[in-house]
């Protein structure tokens, strides 16, 4: 029978070695990382038509939104109805106007219901020079990119620091507007300059804030929020068949919303006019619109329709009969009053649509369409 064995006396016994708990919650204190959840997301709506065309609400907030397109396409038309909505949320509204397209008291934004004697700020070239282009530079004759960037992130520092203790939304009109330091000086220098300065201006200047302080605002220990929504228009690379961005594409990456309107090869506008008794009134246009990009959060994120919208002085109307005869009645004193015809009824009045060149201008050789023939050549 075998004996058993015998742990000698001079062995040494080593007990097992006890398991160390981990708690992800301490390590991530240890490194500095803690989870901070998002705000609930809310919108600033747009319009009824765009929301129609595209499934989008609007704008979201604490989010970079871009509208993008060629010229007469409704980019300022959407961002104007996001300024007016936002005002009547409670937002504290700022608008940079770099293309000298708003100032106090424009009469578009009144008819919208933009409240000039409520809360907003209007900036404009004249204030960004004088107040940082001239601060860097005495000679310095026009306001540039890096100015633009300066004063977004003075409005973020003050919203920190409570100089500023209210919500932010940000209207920018437009991007690709300004130049760089560098391509100022070398045209006032009547030297070469180079499209790429501007573009590397942008995002040497603006992409942290795309990307980190914006987005950082929707935490919920940040107390209030920024939102930006901005115009900028396209151009088509046709040798690599895609579509540019005046300025570069620092804002096309640092959006997370991207509403396009118009074609992609060219805007693809329609000129649109309300025929009553042999008389016309050209009061808007129609194009496509779609969902270029959407990064957005949550259930709303992916979504892209497309559908075609037709943009006037008031807003957007979604291109069809139901919406047409209703936009009609819902203006009748507008279309009275330019027809100056006071018995004028919204039956009396039919839309017909021009088509247009690469230029804007109506093209004959296409022809004149309205919406009835329209609606029997696609049955």
């Amino acid at each position: 029978m075998a004996k058993k064995s015998e742990v000698p006396s001079n062995a040494v016994v080593r007990k097992p070695t006890a398991k160390k708990s981990f708690s992800l919650d301490n390590y991530k204190k240890k490194k500095g990382v803690a989870s901070v959840a998002s705000k609930p997301l809310k919108w600033i709506p747009i319009d009824d038509g765009l929301t129609k065309a595209t499934g989008m609400p609007g704008v979201p907030i604490g989010y970079v939104t871009l509208f993008r397109g060629y010229s007469n396409t409704g980019k300022s038309t959407a961002l104007m109805r996001s300024i007016v909505n936002a005002q009547k949320m409670g937002q504290f509204v700022i608008i940079i106007d770099t293309e000298n397209n708003i100032d106090e008291g424009n009469v578009r934004l009144s008819k919208m219901g933009f409240d000039w004697g409520g809360d907003y700020l209007l900036i404009n070239n004249k204030y960004l020079l004088e107040n940082y282009g001239i601060v860097q530079n005495k000679e310095r004759k026009e306001a540039a990119i890096e100015d633009m960037a300066k004063a977004l992130y003075d409005f973020l520092d003050d919203q920190k620091s409570g100089a500023l203790p209210t919500d932010v939304v940000i209207a920018i009109d437009s991007i690709g507007t300004l130049n760089c330091i560098k391509t100022i000086d070398a045209l006032e220098k009547d030297t070469s300059d180079n499209n790429q300065w501007n573009a590397g201006a942008y995002e040497k200047s603006m992409m942290s804030l795309l990307n980190n302080a914006i987005p950082n605002t929707r935490r919920v220990d940040s107390e209030f929020t920024t939102t930006i929504v901005a115009v900028q228009k396209i151009w088509y690379d046709a040798m690599n068949k895609v579509v540019k961005h005046k300025g570069g594409e620092t804002w096309f990456f640092g959006s997370r919303l991207i509403y396009h309107f118009g074609g992609i090869i060219t805007h693809g506008t329609r000129r649109v006019s309300a025929t009553s008794k042999k008389r016309d009134l050209n009061f808007g246009f129609e194009n496509k619109v779609n969902i270029a990009k959407n990064h957005i959060d949550g259930e709303w994120g992916g979504i892209s329709l497309e559908g075609k919208i037709i943009s006037t002085p008031t807003g957007f109307i979604y291109g069809d009969k139901e919406h047409e005869n209703a936009y009609k009645k819902k203006h009748i004193l507008y279309f009275r009053d330019k027809f100056n015809d006071e018995s004028l009824s919204a039956e009396d009045i039919d839309f017909k649509y021009e088509a247009m060149d690469a230029e804007g201008n109506v093209s004959f050789e296409e022809g004149i369409i309205n919406r009835a023939e329209e609606s029997e050549n696609e049955e």
